[in-house]
């Protein structure tokens, strides 16, 4: 794989001219996100009150607006790797093609999170547990440290099935149980690779704290395409070999094709 550096550099490359497109990309993804979130928060604010109607409303129009939202995280990141394959500015209907898909996407990208939750249930177990018996505060340097290992194995899984999206794009015949393997056989030996180009972001995440949250509509689409450089290279890289030894080549990338080529 390249340096961070490389492909930081070949994100920024790609961006270079569109930056406007993906801040308006990003600012509509987060704001419909917030409008989701939203929603689904209204009902448990009114639980428990007189509300009891309102609240029920709220909580089925939450639970349905979430669901809907889903599809819309896949577009995010198919918007980056359009752009970056097409080298166009990014394109608003990118955001809503996983619609076009639904079952699809909704069934794989629930899957992945079911998997990773159940990673980290003995987390949420043992800080349950902790809460009940009300020992955080008089140890709170323990708990610290214990839960920091219990999270190992969901941030192994989450950067195991970071390739979720884009291999569901690419190899749309994959049932979503083959997606996850594609993903998790990809990201064999390069999770800490990941890891590490991640944590490059971290001093600019401290900075968007200072900017309010509005410096995270630069930052998301930065980190976005330096993925999709890092799944493009690791593409090219890959070789799965099946029981027999044989080379299994992957798919060829599925590129969508604008209104304007169409006609051509």
């Amino acid at each position: 794989m390249g340096k961070i550096n490389d492909l930081k550099n070949q994100a920024l490359d790609t961006l270079r001219g569109k930056w406007g497109s993906f801040v308006g990309l990003t600012f509509i993804f987060i704001l419909l996100y917030v409008l989701a979130s939203g929603l689904a928060q209204y009902g448990a604010i009114f639980q428990g009150s007189k509300f009891t109607t309102l609240a029920m409303v709220f909580t089925i129009i939450g639970a349905i607006v979430t669901i809907l939202f889903i599809p819309m995280q896949y577009g995010y990141y198919i918007a980056h790797l359009n752009s970056s394959r097409q080298d166009l500015p990014a394109d608003i209907g990118d955001l809503f093609c996983g619609y076009r898909r639904f079952t699809d996407v909704f069934v794989t990208l629930l899957l992945q999170f079911l998997v990773i939750f159940a990673a980290l249930l003995p987390y949420f177990i043992f800080f349950g547990v902790i809460a009940w018996l009300k020992l955080l505060e008089s140890h709170i340097y323990l708990i610290i440290v214990v839960g920091c290992i219990l999270m190992i194995p969901g941030l192994i899984l989450g950067l195991a099935y970071t390739l979720v999206p884009f291999i569901l794009h690419d190899q749309p015949d994959l049932r979503p149980a083959d997606v996850l393997r594609e993903s998790r056989m990809m990201m064999k030996g390069h999770k800490r690779e990941l890891f590490l180009l991640m944590i490059s972001f971290f001093g600019w995440m401290i900075l968007t704290v200072f900017t309010f949250g509005i410096g995270m509509l630069w930052l998301a689409p930065y980190m976005g395409m330096t993925i999709v450089k890092f799944y493009e290279q690791l593409c090219t890289e890959y070789e799965m070999v099946d029981e027999e030894n044989e080379p299994v080549v992957m798919n060829e990338p599925v590129v969508e094709k604008t209104p304007a080529q169409e006609v051509d």
